[in-house]
């Protein structure tokens, strides 16, 4: 079943992309929202026995707000984007919950914060000057602002968390959102729309298939210390 659910997120995502570029309210619609409502399905049916219920129902929640975000984003009019920043927000709230809560720390993770920070510093500082220049978009300039370092702790967590999935997952969304801030507030970005979407749904599906990872990834870790006790 996961297979052919990852074979329909891969199909109805590429049918996204390939349909940007036509006139069709419908189609944006269909395409955008089914693959996201296909990874929650793929989320939501990792059996119990497979994930840490927690991490599993944090992950599905943060999901679910984020195709709430899409539909606001879907919105023809930019007076929903508030919302929709908000949405995904709370989102990479729950995500960040999630993976808090099995953080592993080495040096190596640790060291991961400061190319983070870094580059969160940087397109913070440039976004800014856009934003407040700009009397259409200069309210909005406090909310990026607490977007950016949500989404900053939520990659950083994720990497902590020793999940790969969740780790890639979490470096390609903000990717796709640094994108799609630059695209709107900064300068236009060529094929903005391919690159945005193709991260984004990738970043999802990681997320959402890391569920399955983190199971994997304990299961490995309990096997080594069985064998190691009966050595």
């Amino acid at each position: 079943m996961s297979k052919w659910l990852i074979a329909l997120i891969i199909v109805t995502g590429s049918v996204h992309l390939a349909t940007l570029s036509l006139d069709s309210e419908l189609l944006h619609w269909i395409f955008k929202l089914v693959p996201m409502i296909l990874i929650i399905v793929l989320a939501v049916s990792t059996p119990k026995s497979e994930a840490p219920i927690t991490y599993k129902g944090l992950i599905v929640t943060g999901l679910v707000f984020s195709i709430g975000g899409d539909t606001f984003l879907l919105m023809p009019d930019d007076e929903w984007f508030t919302f929709g920043l908000a949405s995904f927000l709370i989102g990479h709230v729950f995500y960040t919950i999630a993976m808090l809560k099995h953080m592993k720390a080495s040096w190596l993770t640790r060291l991961s914060v400061i190319p983070i920070v870094t580059y969160s510093f940087v397109l913070g500082s440039q976004l800014h000057g856009y934003i407040i220049e700009d009397s259409n978009n200069s309210g909005l300039w406090i909310p990026v602002l607490v977007y950016i370092i949500v989404i900053a702790a939520m990659c950083w967590t994720a990497i902590m968390s020793g999940n790969v999935l969740a780790g890639i997952g979490a470096a390609l969304f903000v990717v796709s959102d640094s994108i799609l801030a630059w695209n709107k507030f900064a300068t236009p970005v060529a094929n903005s729309g391919i690159w945005i979407m193709a991260t984004y749904f990738s970043a999802q599906l990681l997320i959402a298939a890391s569920i399955a990872g983190f199971s994997f990834h304990i299961r490995q870790v309990s096997g080594n210390v069985g064998k190691a006790r009966t050595m």
